[in-house]
């Protein structure tokens, strides 16, 4: 694995050191939000990124290795509990990965699997830390990474993971609420196929509904639920043993069938 060995790379991650430092101080006052700690962070990018350009030299010159990748992997070395150790480690790792990502230097396909996969674990270390705005944004480097090398299902994973840390974030309300209930449904559209599971239920709970509701006998009920769901039935399509009540049911579980279907569909084919 390569090391500060490299010409320039020891200056390049002193630098990183500074810059961390500087984040660890404004955090500890206290009075910036995280997305003025992310702004922060943004500011010390572009004379790295200057200070790697020039001190480090090209992949041909290093065997094609990456110069920073010693220092990405830093944060899984920290084994104390202090969460503050961890932070600022975590942080520098952030600082030498979107370093050398946004360098002049070309990376390779195998590189770019790599550090997609850095990111990702980053992303899962700063929402264990309560950095939820952190988290969203190593995620969807991580989801750009992964569309760059042609792993959608891997993609996928990012996208959800950077949903749930903003989810994480949203202060208690409705929107959080519905958030939970569209992410236990599908994932936020990520998994799909969980929503089959949802449809049994709906089936499983109406057939009931409309058994107790007085129609005749739970086998017609749930055969009645089938046919409804896939394909909505007026009331002189029923047999009149349905109820008006079983009807009413029947109808409210056509629309709920209707919506289920066409949201599943749609997602199935998202990119």
């Amino acid at each position: 694995m390569p090391n500060a060995s490299f010409p320039g790379v020891e200056s390049v991650i002193d630098d990183i050191a500074k810059c961390e430092l500087r984040y660890r101080d404004r955090a500890e006052e206290g009075v910036l939000a995280e997305e003025e700690l992310l702004e922060l962070l943004d500011s010390c990018l572009p004379p790295l990124i200057y200070a790697f350009d020039i001190q480090v030299p090209p992949p041909r010159e290093r065997g094609g290795a990456l110069a920073l990748e010693k220092e990405f992997y830093e944060w899984r070395d920290t084994t104390s509990g202090d969460p503050e150790a961890r932070r600022a480690a975590v942080i520098r790792s952030y600082l030498a990965s979107e370093t050398e990502r946004r360098g002049q230097f070309r990376l390779s396909r195998s590189q770019n699997g790599r550090i997609a996969a850095h990111y990702d674990a980053l992303g899962g270390e700063f929402s264990a830390l309560g950095l939820p705005g952190h988290a969203v944004l190593t995620f969807q480097v991580a989801a750009d990474l992964y569309a760059s090398v042609q792993q959608k299902s891997r993609r996928q994973r990012s996208l959800l993971n950077g949903r749930r840390a903003q989810h994480a974030a949203r202060p208690p309300g409705a929107v959080r609420v519905l958030e939970t209930l569209l992410d236990a449904a599908c994932g936020y559209g990520y998994r799909p196929f969980r929503m089959l599971s949802w449809m049994a239920v709906t089936l499983a709970v109406f057939s009931v509904a409309v058994w107790s509701a007085g129609s005749p006998g739970y086998v017609r009920s749930l055969h009645g639920c089938l046919i409804s769901f896939l394909n909505p039935l007026a009331f002189g399509s029923l047999d009149a043993d349905f109820g008006p009540v079983a009807q009413v049911l029947l109808i409210i579980e056509s629309y709920i069938g209707c919506v289920s279907m066409a949201i599943f569909f749609a997602f199935l084919v998202r990119d």
